[in-house]
């Protein structure tokens, strides 16, 4: 789907777990048309929940939502979510890539998997954030990111429902920037216009 953006390809990231569903729904509430990149949310959840998000949150923003199929073009003015039990790849021919591999941190859609695949798909990954969530899943794939010169922001541990995931992020890289509970929406606003040109 062609939004009439043409700006060059670029991808902001989520990831999260265990109480990081609320802090989806803030961005998806701050996220609003036209956007200069693609937007991809990757939240551990069960087998039975496939098409749930696009569904619930229709009505959170004016931008275009899917949960992409197996092969479909990444695109920017968009926003995807990984579904469950697969995990979501991002390829170099900037397609999007499902894999059935064993389950990460117990996981499959697995954080790292798509935050180590969009590190080198050859898509500039303008920011990449990690909230919230009770395993280790994302915190080698945000330092992957940092490592390759992404913007990368962990949720403040103490302001997180589940510490353990924010913490591993900055136990493996303490160059991540801090994000406070108490200014969150302010803040990714801030982010998300600081990337998007």
């Amino acid at each position: 789907m062609n939004h009439g953006i043409t700006n060059p390809l670029s991808l902001v990231l989520f990831g999260g777990s265990a109480g990081s569903m609320v802090l989806f729904e803030e961005i998806l509430q701050i996220l609003e048309r036209p956007l200069s990149f693609a937007a991809v949310f990757v939240l551990h959840r069960g087998k039975a929940s496939s098409a749930v998000f696009p569904r619930i949150f229709k009505n959170k923003t004016n931008v275009f939502m899917s949960e992409p199929q197996h092969l479909d073009p990444v695109e920017p003015d968009s926003i995807y979510f990984a579904i469950p039990d697969y995990h979501l790849l991002i390829g170099p021919d900037k397609r999007f890539y499902y894999d059935s591999s064993e389950k990460d941190f117990f996981s499959r859609p697995s954080i790292d998997a798509t935050f180590i695949s969009a590190a080198f798909s050859g898509i500039p990954v303008k920011a990449a954030m990690l909230f919230s969530g009770s395993s280790a899943d994302g915190a080698f794939g945000l330092k992957v990111l940092a490592e390759r010169g992404s913007a990368t922001y962990v949720l403040d541990p103490a302001d997180a429902e589940s510490k353990r995931m924010p913490e591993a992020a900055l136990q493996q890289y303490s160059g991540h920037k801090v994000l406070s509970r108490g200014h969150f929406s302010n803040t990714i606003k801030e982010i998300l216009h600081t990337h998007s040109t």
